[in-house]
């Protein structure tokens, strides 16, 4: 079994004690599975848990699902828009049946408003913590002042309302399509044009700290910054198709997120919408119907909170040329505009300015909140089972506001750190059935902190019911033995716990070590390639030893030179070379062992097999078959996989070839000459016969002339033993030359002539 190591080099002493911990009786070396790095540790489940910068574990930030037990009875998949009043109070703007929530602070929320619409895409509060919301597709305002208490305060002749803002004197601003218009509305009824776009959409608006209203176009991504008068200038034009979220800090900083690119169509058509099927609405641009994505191998629970640090350009670094998924843009108050995070994987759907001013970038799929750290860099603060986080808003006390979609739910994000919090890892898939050495881990334990492992395993991709029970924890760093059963699958689960406000750990790495169960070699194919072809210019290393073959076996180039068995490439052009035959074999490990192969030959009616060749590091060789005597034999090949397995864990596989003719002999041919009868001046008599094989073609010449086809006496080439019949008229007189060549099945050609005088 191949030995193989995984896992950061920073390991250092843990993969020595792994090693040392593994019995010695199977493979050479054991496989180090280590999770230590960003990348390892963002195919887990965290809760409760961050992921350091560095690709560490500590105790993370709390993250609460917020009770709404409207949402609990009929889910609603999708949540557009949310608020937060001066009180603490959240709305929410729901689709389906176009609802508005309302949670009070430390309350359970229920329903406050119905619009009677499909979606609520926007919502807005004026100084007042008056509510303003925006349906589509009826393109309706509502200003609405309690309970199930509103009025349409605006009804624009376009169907969609995707953004409101509140101005610094109290007016509302409406993001419309499918015209691309902003309103500027300052009582029930009354508005203006405030800016008419070329654009289809506008679909997000913030104002900036000189009062400048900011908008984000979908179709050319334009970044809009429109003064008090209505005085449009682009503040930045972006390669994506969607400017969908705009941010702004009291600095002047303005942050803005795009997506999408030129192919993709992120906008509901242009046409009259169809009247949509019970749980569907329409789109609004840049968020996809997208089902729930679970996460393979992890197990229910609460919803998880990560912290990572990650490259700005995501997961999925975009090829050169290729444009990313998504971008955000931090622009300067100078109008310098830096891409700061970027990703071909996640599509950021939301923005907000936390308390502490940072950017946070609510994305998915599936949903995932990430804070920019700095350039080219993001902490993931939490990962959730839902597929987007469609809106974010802050609450005081530092608290964020979360609302999600496929399906609805609503978190609150605590700044307050837990005391305890666990980590599921992804399950390690061995390939085969593995017996677990040791796992052991590097952690920092402030006083009073504990980072506690246990283990799992199971035959089944997904941990279920089949799987073994948790282990008791182990609790030494150093290293302890996996007590989890024999299996495919592990998997384990850390704990970490901090005393009261204390410090907490921090887990740096994880190493399990695991031995594969040994499988035996996979030989697919063996083929016997026709007679006298072989591979040219074969790489050269020493013959087998002849004392281990039957006779010596050889290979020949395009210039007849010797060259022994290989284990190196060979090249796949063929050449023909007389007497040779060439065997090549199709074989593989599923441990990815190293395979060695033994060749061996018997003729027919033979019981005892005899060496061909030994220890082949590739799979074909080649052998001049003029040494053997004319027969039918088989080949076999036993391939072994003892280089990488020792002793009695090494294991074969065999595989013999089809019969196949061995036949160097030409036939024999018997050729006279009479006089013939009825005109004919001479009759030649021919018999060829071979010992093996049918004739398969014959030719005549007739002094030294060129060659002529001749069909023997029964019209058909198919046998051992044929007779010809040549009648030859008008020969000059004098002595005459006749020459008969036939051909074996194999290539091989005999002669025979008859020399005669005509008159």
């Amino acid at each position: 079994m191949a030995a193989r190591l995984e896992g950061p080099a920073r390991l250092g002493v843990i993969g020595f004690v792994l090693l040392l911990g593994v019995s010695p009786v199977a493979a050479v070396t054991p496989v180090l599975w280590t999770v230590g790095s960003l990348d390892e540790f963002e195919k887990g489940k965290p809760d409760g848990v961050a992921v350091g910068a560095m690709g560490d574990l500590a105790l993370a930030p709390g993250l609460r699902p917020v009770k709404l037990p409207p949402l609990e009875e009929s889910a609603e998949p999708f949540l557009w828009s949310e608020v937060v009043d001066s009180r603490g109070t959240l709305y929410l703007g729901a689709g389906n049946g176009g609802a508005i929530y309302r949670v009070p602070a430390g309350a359970a929320g229920s329903v406050y408003f119905q619009t009677g619409d499909l979606a609520v895409h926007a919502l807005a509060l004026d100084k007042s913590d008056t509510l303003y919301a925006g349906s589509s597709p009826q393109g309706k305002i509502y200003r609405i002042t309690g309970e199930a208490k509103g009025e349409v305060y605006f009804q624009p002749e376009d169907r969609y309302i995707w953004a409101l803002q509140v101005g610094p004197k109290g007016e509302l601003y409406a993001a419309t399509g499918e015209r691309g218009i902003i309103y500027k509305i300052t009582a029930k009824g009354k508005a203006e044009r405030f800016f008419d776009t070329e654009e289809f959409h506008i679909t997000s608006l913030a104002f900036d700290a000189k009062g400048n209203l900011l908008a984000g176009s979908d179709g050319k991504g334009l970044l809009y910054r429109i003064d008090p008068q209505g005085k449009p200038t682009v503040l930045y034009d972006s390669a994506l198709r969607e400017i969908n979220a705009i941010a702004v800090d009291p600095r002047g900083v303005v942050y803005a997120s795009a997506i999408g690119t030129e192919s993709e169509l992120s906008v509901p058509p242009l046409r009259a919408p169809q009247a949509a099927p019970a749980g569907k609405e329409p789109v609004p641009p840049g968020v996809p119907q997208a089902p729930e994505v679970p996460i393979p191998g992890i197990e229910s629970g609460p919803t998880a909170t990560i912290t990572v640090t990650a490259s700005a350009t995501g997961a999925g670094q975009q090829a050169a040329g290729q444009l990313p998924r998504s971008e955000v843009y931090r622009i300067d108050p100078d109008g310098t505009t830096t891409v700061i995070w970027s990703s071909q994987s996640e599509t950021v759907y939301s923005l907000l300015l936390d308390g502490a001013g940072r950017l946070i970038l609510g994305t998915g799929e599936p949903a995932r909140i990430r804070a920019v750290t700095g350039p080219q860099q993001s902490s993931l603060l939490a990962r959730l089972s839902e597929s987007q986080v469609t809106s974010m808003a802050s609450g005081p006390g530092q608290k964020t506001f979360i609302a999600t979609s496929n399906v609805g739910r609503v978190y609150m994000l605590d700044a307050a750190g837990a005391e305890s919090g666990t980590f599921l890892s992804a399950p390690r898939d061995a390939q085969t059935v593995a017996r677990w050495g040791r796992i052991s881990w590097r952690a920092g334990l402030p006083a009073g902190a504990k980072v506690e492992l246990a283990t799992r395993s199971g035959n089944s991709g997904l941990p279920d019911a089949t799987w073994s029970d948790w282990s008791p924890a182990y609790a030494s760093p150093e290293g302890s033995s996996v007590t989890s059963p024999t299996a495919r699958f592990l998997q384990w689960r850390a704990r970490l716990t901090r005393q009261g406000t204390g410090p907490g750990p921090t887990l740096y790495a994880v190493s399990v070590a695991y031995l594969q169960a040994n499988l035996p070699p996979t030989l697919r194919t063996l083929n016997i390639e026709p007679p006298g072809v072989v591979r040219e210019r074969l790489p050269y290393v020493p013959e087998p030893d002849p004392a281990d073959l039957a006779f010596t076996g050889i290979r020949v180039d395009a210039d007849g030179a010797r060259l022994g068995p290989s284990g190196g490439s060979v090249p796949e052009k063929k050449i023909y070379v007389r007497g040779m035959r060439a065997v090549d074999w199709d074989a593989d490990d599923p441990n990815d062992d190293t395979l060695a192969y033994d060749l061996w030959f018997r003729g027919e009616g033979e019981t005892a097999w005899k060496p061909l060749a030994r220890r082949l590091g590739e799979s074909y060789f080649a052998f001049d078959s003029m040494q053997l005597p004319d027969g039918l034999y088989r080949v076999r090949v036993d391939a072994s996989d003892a280089h990488s397995n020792p002793g009695s864990d090494a294991k074969t596989a065999t595989l013999t070839s089809e019969a196949f003719l061995v036949d160097n002999t030409p036939p024999t041919v018997q050729v006279t000459a009479r006089k013939g009868s009825k005109g004919a001046a001479v009759v030649i008599d021919a018999t060829a016969v071979d010992t093996m094989g049918p004739i398969t073609a014959a030719e005549y010449s007739v002094d030294a002339a060129g060659w002529t086809k001749l069909a023997p006496q029964d019209g058909v080439s198919d046998s051992r033993s044929e007779a010809y019949t040549l009648s030859l008229d008008g020969l000059r007189p004098g002595e005459h030359t006749v020459i008969l060549k036939v051909s074996d099945l194999l290539g091989n050609v005999g002669a025979g002539k008859a020399t005669f005088t005509s008159e």
